[in-house]
């Protein structure tokens, strides 16, 4: 659309040494949601330099348009310098009326409501234009329509000099190195990098570093452009750049103290208000046992002009300090050599992708981009086609096992494809940041050579400037996703394997424990703000169209959200009892040889080791003293302790004799004379509480039984059997043979003076066998059903030697 520009009056300047003032009288059309309409305005008669003692005070603007919001400002200089003047302010109100930006209003222009008049403050900071340069030239106040619906028309625009000049910042000192680039003054493109010269002054931990200071710590050469696919577009910049020589090649060369590389990245955090969002999930991740990027705080110039503080980033890159995978050559295109290492990431920025998985995305009803690969190591331009088709074809497989109704087979399901472990990982830390960037975008994967362990893992975590943000707290991310960015099944898949969900579970609990808990946060966000706390506030005076005038307010905001967030993530993961190793073991009397359970539901999914060595569920209490059981679960999930004291009662001694009164008759004599209870069952109806009754039993064999109770209600049985025929091979019957625990859930022990049994067979109550094996002094009853049961002993000499009964609880 061409653009016509009425200029109905020009005011040359007032003529007076304090103030002047340049101004025209317009009538410029801005077009709907469309280009940056710049209104020149021509400046002439001033010194040849503004600075801070004479330069630009304020500007004055007309403009109608309805939905204020809509509009962006700029004031363009001679020499290129463009300060923000406001952008999305007023919301739906209407116009600008005689409005004055200044910089030393009372108002910032981003706190006003349209219609807009008198003075504000403007949201770039004003006093960067005052820079030394020569103001004599074409300026232009820029414009653009950023929305829909509605167009706009400016009718008046002024700039105004004066001895009141907007200042800049003052930069001195700081606690952080600081990274000057210059480019000679050409502007650093989106694309092909070009070259510069940089110097880090970095007088060491603790020292100040001046900004006008002539001795660095590094200096050297570099090839540099502007980072990121959205990146290009904010007003601070991120910057890659290559280290190089004196001829243009690349360079290893370690940065802060980081390992040595080439290839680094300078992360301007412009939308994060806290300057801390990727440092912490970076450090998280690494406490969580992961590799993630580092990285160092620091203050960044370009050519001179100050930028404000950035993260001097590691790249994703192969190395051993790194990604620690093989190293691959264009020579490896078969066997062992093809199978890895190899780097891919997952994000359609505009630059072309490897393949597409064969699978929708998730969230296919919002989102028509595909699920895409990117070759990262080896590079796009340097991988082979074997090795491309390689690390497509395990991808794909891997996608394909995931999709089988078969998914969790643990031969033949995605886990002979993937580790994990990384998967689990990588979604807590996307979980507790809350990163919508994540998942699909930003994402990276790494594949081990068949010798490392042949897996496929994600990670190392990328990009959270964008995380952590208000309104987030509740809902997972890997279901809600971003509508716009493709989001592969994986994640809805992993949620439906229960063995998965049990891992992240108890990883998550585990985690909370120590390195997850809010206060692990806490101390380090805390060591953060506390060091960068100065140089923050001046890189948001540096951007004040941020809004931020509080750097404290938003280290606060930055730990809420983390509290709420995790306290979220506690209460969503299920607590069953197939991960919870809660236990709570209380001081106990107990009778001798009775057991203490210590049993998790799912007992197979639990592992116990007591302070006896004993690694069974339940124990049996032999005598009183001090014990401890330490509880933990198969998925990882936190190991739980309790420990208690135990005070034992003796059981008493069943034993018993009889003696033959005649005619079937007997008198029972029991061995143990102060029980407080005794219970005679003499196998024909009859039953008796005396200590020493008479009984007359059937010719018949009868099995006579007496049980007594001691203290504590402590209590044993003994059974013998009468009126049989003995054979030449004999009956034990006497209290050589004892068994405890009785009742018993596991274990039941057999203490016999016998030397010469070599068999056990239990029977249940219908004279079935169902135990049979070579005799020891333990035997495992976990397979028998609630009940009572006769435990048989026979030795080499006699065919039944002895018997008891007991009760399988």
């Amino acid at each position: 659309m061409k653009k016509f520009y009425l200029l109905i009056l020009a005011v040359c300047f007032s003529n007076f040494a304090s103030a002047q003032s340049f101004s025209q009288v317009v009538s410029v059309f801005v077009p709907d949601n469309g280009p940056i309409v710049s209104i020149p305005i021509t400046v002439s008669g001033l010194p040849t330099a503004i600075n801070n003692s004479f330069g630009v005070e304020k500007v004055n603007f007309s403009m109608t348009h309805t939905y204020t919001a809509d509009i962006a400002c700029w004031l363009k200089a001679p020499d290129g310098t463009t300060i923000l003047l406001f952008s999305g302010v007023g919301g739906g109100g209407d116009n600008f009326v005689n409005t004055t930006l200044k910089w030393d209003a009372p108002t910032s222009i981003a706190n006003g409501t349209a219609p807009f008049t008198g003075s504000y403050q403007p949201m770039g900071l004003m006093g960067l234009i005052n820079n030394g340069q020569n103001p004599n030239g074409i300026w232009q106040f820029q414009f653009q329509d950023q929305a829909g619906v509605d167009t706009g028309r400016v009718s008046f625009i002024s700039i105004t000099f004066s001895s009141n000049p907007a200042p800049g910042l003052a930069l001195d000192s700081t606690r952080l190195p600081i990274v000057n680039i210059n480019t000679g003054g050409t502007a650093i493109p989106d694309a092909n990098k070009i070259p510069a010269t940089f110097t880090i002054i970095d007088n060491g931990s603790g020292m100040w570093n001046y900004f006008d200071q002539t001795t660095y710590s590094l200096e050297g050469n570099m090839m540099v452009e502007l980072q990121g696919f959205t990146g290009p577009s904010y007003p601070k910049k991120n910057y890659d750049f290559d280290l190089t020589d004196g001829s243009g090649n690349k360079i290893d060369t370690s940065m802060l103290g980081m390992p040595s590389e080439n290839d680094w990245i300078l992360k301007a955090e412009y939308l994060d208000y806290s300057l801390m969002k990727n440092p912490v999930s970076y450090e998280m991740s690494r406490r969580m046992g992961r590799y993630a990027p580092r990285t160092v705080f620091c203050e960044v110039l370009v050519n001179g002009e100050y930028m404000g503080v950035y993260n001097l980033t590691e790249k994703v890159k192969r190395d051993s300090n790194r990604v620690d995978i093989s190293k691959l050559t264009s020579a490896d295109i078969s066997g062992p050599e093809l199978t890895g290492g190899y780097i891919i990431e997952m994000n359609i920025n505009g630059d072309p992708g490897a393949w597409n998985s064969t699978y929708l995305p998730i969230n296919y009803a919002t989102c028509n981009l595909p699920v895409e690969f990117k070759h990262v190591y080896p590079k796009a331009d340097s991988i082979n086609l074997p090795q491309h088709y390689y690390i497509k074809s395990f991808v794909d497989s891997f996608e394909n096992a995931l999709w089988y109704p078969g998914f969790q087979d643990p031969v033949n399901g995605w886990r002979k494809f993937a580790g994990e472990g990384s998967f689990i990982d990588f979604l807590i830390v996307n979980e507790f940041s809350a990163n919508y960037d994540s998942y699909g975008r930003s994402t990276y994967l790494y594949k081990e050579k068949i010798t490392d362990g042949n897996k496929l893992h994600i990670g190392p975590p990328w990009d959270y400037d964008r995380a952590f943000a208000d309104g987030t707290q509740s809902g997972w991310v890997n279901e809600i996703t971003h509508p716009g960015w493709p989001f592969p099944f994986w994640w809805s898949q992993f949620r439906q394997d229960s063995v998965f969900e049990r891992k992240l579970y108890c990883r998550w609990h585990t985690l909370r424990t120590t390195t997850l808990s809010d206060d692990s946060f806490y101390i380090y966000i805390d060591s953060i703000s506390n060091y960068i706390h100065d140089a923050a506030e001046r890189n948001f005076m540096r951007w004040p169209e941020l809004g931020v005038t509080d750097y404290d307010a938003q280290v606060v905001t930055l730990k809420d959200f983390i509290h709420d967030r995790n306290q979220w993530i506690d209460s969503a993961l299920p607590d069953s009892d197939f991960v919870s190793t809660a236990i709570n073991l209380p001081n106990i009397q107990i009778c001798q040889f009775e057991t203490v359970n210590a049993t998790q539901g799912g007992s197979w999914m639990f592992n116990y080791l007591w302070n006896t060595g004993a690694t069974t569920g339940s124990i049996p209490i032999n005598s009183s003293g001090s014990y401890s059981v330490t509880v933990s679960s198969i998925y990882g999930c936190p190991t739980a302790s309790d420990g208690f004291n135990a005070t034992t009662f003796p059981i008493p001694d069943a034993y018993f004799t009889a003696t033959s009164l005649g005619n079937n008759a007997y008198l029972f004599t029991p061995s143990f004379t102060t029980a407080t209870l005794y219970l005679w069952d003499f196998g024909n109806g009859n039953v008796s509480s005396q200590m020493n009754p008479i009984a007359v039993l059937p010719d018949s064999p009868a099995v006579v039984s007496l049980t007594v109770y001691g203290a504590n209600a402590c209590s044993d049985i003994f059974y013998d059997t009468l009126n049989i025929v003995n054979s030449v091979y004999g009956i034990y019957t006497d209290k050589t043979i004892r068994i405890y625990p009785n009742p018993a859930s596991e274990i039941l022990f057999v203490q016999t003076d016998v030397s010469d049994f070599d068999r056990i067979e239990i029977l249940n109550v219908e004279g079935r066998k169902v135990i049979s094996e070579p005799f020891s002094n333990s035997i495992s009853i976990q397979s028998l059903s609630q009940g009572v049961y006769e435990l048989n002993l026979y030795s080499k000499t006699a065919l039944q030697t002895g018997k008891k009964r007991f009760v399988k609880m």
